[in-house]
């Protein structure tokens, strides 16, 4: 687990590491800052030339209905919305969602450069029981 600093950066390297949701009792850097919020994201960095693989853990077990309404479904899409991913570099965000079908998904997303940013939604609106898994890589 990634524990924060007073930054919320996270250097990313060939070693996968995992972004827990936030929670007043997980993810604070004691100065009551709240690591993987909107106003204090995940900032990753991998060294420059690398992209940044992330993918979702989802241990929740919920059984969602697969059927999509317009009560299920936001217009992005999402069953369950657990946060997104700003990559500036690509300028556009990337919804973190779980559908509970499948518990991993391979990859989320290959960040466009060496930085993103990830915003979690707090543990209370989620339940939690997910983790986001990051992990550098080569252009090549």
């Amino acid at each position: 687990m990634v524990q924060p600093d007073r930054s919320c950066q996270v250097v990313v390297n060939s070693e996968q590491k995992f972004l827990l949701p936030s929670s007043p009792n997980n993810g604070s850097n004691g100065d009551g800052v709240i690591c993987g919020s909107r106003e204090r994201p995940w900032l990753l960095e991998a060294p420059v030339g690398q992209r940044i693989n992330i993918s979702l853990l989802d241990f929740s077990g919920s059984r969602v209905q697969r059927t999509r309404t317009a009560e299920t479904a936001s217009s992005s899409g999402c069953l369950r919305q657990l946060g997104f991913i700003e990559d500036k570099s690509a300028n556009r965000n990337i919804n973190i969602c779980s559908d509970a079908a499948a518990h991993t998904q391979p990859t989320l997303y290959v960040s466009q450069s060496n930085e993103v940013a990830v915003v979690l939604h707090a543990a209370q609106q989620t339940t939690g029981n997910f983790l986001v898994s990051v992990k550098g890589s080569s252009d090549h």
